[in-house]
């Protein structure tokens, strides 16, 4: 059996990773299944800030900050250092070196272009509120943090859109196992048992989560409760 033109299109680069997505919904759709499409319905419009996002979406990084430190009338300034963390409890640290690109695909490629295009690397701020917790971790009060962030790691944002399209490849592929050439868009679930479609469901679900892509949640962003437990008693 020939392959299907969105297989070749996909495996050889010449279809748009977003295309891609809005197509093979298309095709998920026929299982009339929502939990089935959450996975490329979240690819296609952006992850909102309660829904967990994949491993793979999850980027390392560096943090840098900006601070002063001294007196009014003399003190220094320190612009883009690295940020010190001090003696901040291991558990508390990830997210201070790590972010969720929660943004669409095609979203995340014009954001990659338009830093490429400045010549700066894609970052995310670190909000202010947590600037005296930094410095007491520091063991150091006069130290005033004027801006931080983390500069997020590029090859890791870039390994995002072969990641989507190697799992879309794979339901492609088994879905063109199961129900013959995908050109047309349609498959004719008619023609299989009802537990048949349970298992094609079950299988596609696998294909989508087996490497626990479900399990990186909103702690890995700037939410840390004991943290925000810290602020709290400092105030």
């Amino acid at each position: 059996m020939a392959k299907s033109q969105i297989i070749k299109d996909l495996a050889n680069g010449s279809i748009d990773t977003q295309i891609a997505l809005k197509r093979t919904k298309v095709l998920l759709q026929e299982f009339d299944d929502e939990r089935l499409l959450e996975w490329v319905n979240y690819e296609i419009e952006g992850y909102p800030n309660d829904v967990e996002v994949p491993e793979y979406r999850r980027i390392s990084g560096q943090s840098f900050c900006s601070y002063i430190k001294g007196t009014m009338s003399r003190f220094l300034k320190y612009s883009n250092v690295p940020l010190s963390l001090g003696n901040m409890p291991e558990n508390e640290r990830e997210i201070f070196y790590y972010a969720n690109m929660r943004e669409s695909v095609g979203a995340l490629k014009g954001t990659i272009h338009e830093y490429e295009k400045k010549g700066t690397s894609i970052g995310r701020i670190i909000p202010a509120e947590y600037y005296p917790y930094i410095a007491k971790c520091n063991n150091d009060m006069g130290m005033v943090i004027q801006s931080a962030e983390i500069q997020l790691n590029m090859p890791q944002i870039l390994n995002i859109f072969p990641k989507v399209e190697n799992k879309l490849l794979d339901i492609l592929r088994y879905l063109e196992k199961q129900f013959g050439n995908l050109d047309e868009l349609d498959i004719d679930v008619d023609n299989k048992s009802e537990q048949e479609l349970k298992e094609i469901v079950n299988h596609i679900y696998v294909l989508i989560y087996n490497d626990q892509s479900v399990t990186i949640g909103n702690d890995n962003e700037f939410n840390n409760s004991n943290i925000a437990s810290s602020i709290k008693t400092e105030n």
